[in-house]
């Protein structure tokens, strides 16, 4: 493993610079389902700090953050289950200003297929399928702000949240 990889990251650490109403905070995490919730309340906590959310759309950004973040070590792992390797890490990046956060979590799994990134939600069969509801939760939490750039070297899920 190395210790830091080329955009100067370090296994397991977290920065942040410029809280008092806007600012940005990454951690950068092993793919332990465990630290979901350290994820969803350090960004959280970034939002509520910078006044960017509240109420009902601060609930909102932590649904997206823990669906977001537990589909990338879900990634992980399932790539790692085909190989020699332990699950690679998972990074999130939370972007907050006076009214908005924006959170981006990329993992290093085998990207996404088209048919998970637009799922076929109306479809009358769908409610007979259990799990594959994070992309569409994710979607109309975010009102359709969200974007997915995945490839067989992961998925980067970038979306974002306004108080309206």
């Amino acid at each position: 493993m190395k210790d830091s990889d080329a955009e100067g990251w370090t296994p397991g650490t977290t920065s942040s610079t410029g809280l008092g109403g806007s600012g940005v905070v990454e951690i950068d995490i092993p793919s332990s389902f465990e630290l979901v919730t350290v994820v969803r309340m350090l960004v959280a906590t970034a939002a509520t700090a910078s006044g960017s959310l509240h109420g009902d759309r601060l609930d909102d950004l932590r649904w997206v953050t823990s669906e977001a973040v537990t589909n990338a070590i879900q990634a992980n792992h399932a790539k790692a289950e085909h190989s020699d390797q332990k699950p690679a890490r998972v990074r999130a990046r939370c972007v907050v200003g006076e009214d908005f956060v924006q959170l981006t979590v990329t993992d290093q799994g085998a990207g996404m297929p088209e048919e998970v990134i637009v799922p076929p939600i109306d479809h009358p069969d769908r409610l007979q399928i259990e799990g594959g509801f994070g992309v569409p939760l994710m979607r109309h939490l975010s009102r359709g702000d969200i974007t997915f750039d995945s490839s067989a070297k992961g998925t980067t899920v970038c979306l974002e949240l306004r108080q309206d």
